[in-house]
């Protein structure tokens, strides 16, 4: 092999070429997807409002545009594609699939409840062309689903893929309405569930309730991630629980802080408790006159 002139092997330009290739993406509410995805058009003209058939890792499926098609560079795993736009025969096979999930989903109800399963049915999915039929199953924990499947195969005619989800997974996919009043994020934008602790209730200084800190899923919710990284930033601002500072009002120690506020609750040495707002404290250390390199600074 000849070198390159710097030392290394000549290599041809086309193996380091990037991994991906340009096509036109759109992006389209399909069904059985929570939320819009991007799909690949090729080279069908569509426009907002479209309604199209997609060639999706589900089976054929229909989907309507919402973003208009525009060139981008994919990479990693292919995206949905557009065989078309929808014809009349593909809307009415749309209802006819409607139904099929309709009564999968209360077959399969029917039998959880009678073979004692504890999960819950979250709702079935049938392909456009019909062939491809699921149910999707919400538990605590894994069940045994071999007998589930035998029965529904029986009762629908057809072989069915239970899927198994989590209660995260299951309120995406249903999805709701948020304490905020807001529609769900997981069944908006969120892309991934990213992990959630208690420590977030308690550093954000919300109350332990279950009802204050849960989401319509039972767990804690997303949106407590959200705010993490500012309070963690402007805790450093305030002085901690325990520490001596000085008030207008006198000396003290913190009871508690109110971020939001900015407002820092004392128990003063006179008695009582008061609220002062976090830049009329200083460190009691730092006014009786201790070097402020080695007690925090004048301010607290």
């Amino acid at each position: 092999m000849e070198g390159d002139g710097f030392g290394g092997p000549d290599i041809a330009d086309a193996d380091w070429a990037p991994q991906g290739h340009l096509t036109a993406v759109a992006v389209a509410r399909v069904a059985g997807y929570a939320r819009p995805t991007e799909v690949d058009v090729g080279a069908v003209t569509l426009r907002r409002g479209d309604t199209v058939v997609l060639d999706s890792e589900r089976g054929p499926a229909l989907g309507v545009v919402s973003v208009a098609p525009r060139r981008m560079w994919v990479t990693g795993r292919p995206l949905p594609r557009v065989v078309r736009r929808a014809l009349e025969s593909d809307l009415r096979a749309e209802s006819r699939a409607r139904l099929r999930e309709a009564e999968a989903a209360r077959v399969a109800a029917e039998a959880v409840q009678r073979l004692k399963i504890p999960a819950k049915v979250v709702r079935a999915e049938c392909s456009l062309d019909g062939r491809r039929l699921s149910v999707h199953l919400a538990s605590e924990e894994r069940v045994e689903l071999r007998d589930l499947g035998r029965q529904l195969g029986q009762s629908l005619g057809a072989r069915v893929e239970i899927r198994h989800v989590g209660v995260r997974d299951a309120a995406r996919s249903i999805g709701g309405v948020g304490p905020c009043g807001l529609q769900l994020c997981c069944n908006t934008f969120l892309s991934d569930f990213a992990p959630v602790s208690i420590r977030h209730a308690k550093d954000q200084g919300l109350a332990l309730k279950p009802e204050r800190v849960s989401g319509v899923c039972g767990r804690l919710m997303c949106c407590l991630v959200y705010e993490d990284a500012f309070y963690r930033q402007q805790r450093s601002l305030f002085p901690k629980p325990g520490k001596r500072v000085m008030t207008p009002k006198g000396e003290g120690r913190v009871r508690e802080v109110d971020v939001l506020a900015r407002v820092v609750r004392v128990a003063l040495v006179d008695g009582g408790v008061e609220g002062f707002s976090v830049d009329e404290l200083k460190s009691a250390a730092a006014t009786q006159g201790e070097d402020p390199a080695a007690g925090g600074g004048p301010t607290v």
